[in-house]
């Protein structure tokens, strides 16, 4: 005798393959999702540390003709695009990476638009950019220049601990005798 269908029981136990198969495809899509939201806001967070960096490096730090040391110490690199009235190249304090401190911070929203800067984060804000200016010998002809950008979000990190997802870049900046 030939059976040309399925049993319900044949049907039911295909149904519940198909229905853990689709579950386990659903979670690997979530957990991709989640992975390349992350390294979107990674590399955002990277491109916003390296612009930083170079602009800092940018400022004048020299010695000039006369042999006297020219330091920038008066450009804002909290506006944008930057301008004059800000802190430049002046120390900027021990605090500068951990907290927002006026003149050393700003906000960027979730696609990478400066939204604003100041000791809070304004409406919109999904990334915090912080940077340092550190002198290193006594002399004042060398700088650490440091660049630190993490999610806002991200909750309390306590002091000098990383957060998940952070950049920072740090580099050296020496002032050299012609």
């Amino acid at each position: 005798m030939r059976h040309d269908g399925f049993t319900l029981m044949e049907v039911l136990v295909a149904m519940a393959v198909i229905m853990v198969a689709a579950l386990g495809g659903m979670q690997l899509v979530s957990m991709a999702i989640g992975t390349i939201s992350s390294a979107r806001t990674q590399s955002l967070a990277t491109g916003l540390a390296s612009a930083r960096i170079e602009q800092l490096r940018g400022l004048q730090f020299e010695y000039d003709g006369a042999g006297m040391r020219v330091t920038d110490t008066s450009t804002d690199l909290t506006i944008d695009p930057p301008g004059p009235g800000g802190a430049g190249l002046s120390p900027s304090g021990p605090s500068t990476l951990d907290s927002n401190v006026p003149g050393y911070v700003d906000f960027f929203d979730g696609r990478g638009q400066w939204v604003g800067n100041g000791a809070s984060a304004p409406p919109g804000a999904v990334l915090v950019r912080r940077w340092a200016v550190e002198p290193i010998d006594a002399g004042g002809d060398l700088l650490a220049l440091q660049v630190l950008v993490r999610s806002i979000d991200g909750g309390t990190v306590p002091t000098g601990r990383r957060a998940a997802g952070e950049t920072r870049f740090v580099t050296i900046r020496a002032r050299v005798r012609p």
